[in-house]
């Protein structure tokens, strides 16, 4: 009997100044665990109406492939969490969520599959839809791709870099 792969979606937050190259040491780190096939553009969001690249962050999705369970894949995906810290030795924020697991539909204290922003938060719908189109959504029978065509457009945002430029295909 071959080991089972499963697919799921992650999506990763960083603060932008310093997001890239933390970015990619995510990435490497979850690379250990099994393989990105897939990545989204990057998008900046801004966190005021200012729009001020000091308090903005950097978005996107991956899909990623691994023979780990779903608790394993979760623990991986906690471990890459950050939140910064204030003052002038902060550390960096960075928040990782998983958003789908196979076609898992899971509700629990630690975890729900798929993740309920995934289709409403139209930044990561689109993100998510980039990174797998195909993905058919449990509860909503309709893919990604779909919903995000019908999905109102992602406001204090816009591109920022291609995302393929943070990892080694």
């Amino acid at each position: 009997m071959s080991p089972v792969r499963h697919s799921a979606l992650i999506y990763l937050t960083l603060d932008l100044v310093g997001g890239t190259e933390k970015a990619k040491a995510l990435l490497a780190k979850l690379s250990e665990c099994g393989d990105i096939v897939a990545i989204s553009s990057v998008y900046k969001r801004y966190l005021t109406p200012e729009r001020l690249d000091l308090s903005a962050r950097m978005e996107f999705v991956i899909r990623f492939e691994t023979m780990m369970s779903v608790d394993q894949c979760l623990h991986v995906v906690l471990s890459g969490c950050a939140e910064g810290a204030p003052g002038l030795l902060q550390r960096s924020h960075a928040e990782l969520t998983l958003l789908t697991f196979d076609d898992m539909i899971l509700m629990s204290p630690r975890l729900t599959l798929p993740y309920p922003q995934l289709h409403q938060d139209p930044l990561i719908i689109r993100c998510a839809a980039e990174a797998w189109g195909q993905y058919e959504h449990p509860i909503y029978q309709k893919s990604l791709s779909e919903i995000a065509r019908s999905a109102l457009p992602a406001k204090q945002a816009e591109f920022h870099i291609q995302g393929k430029s943070l990892v080694d295909f």
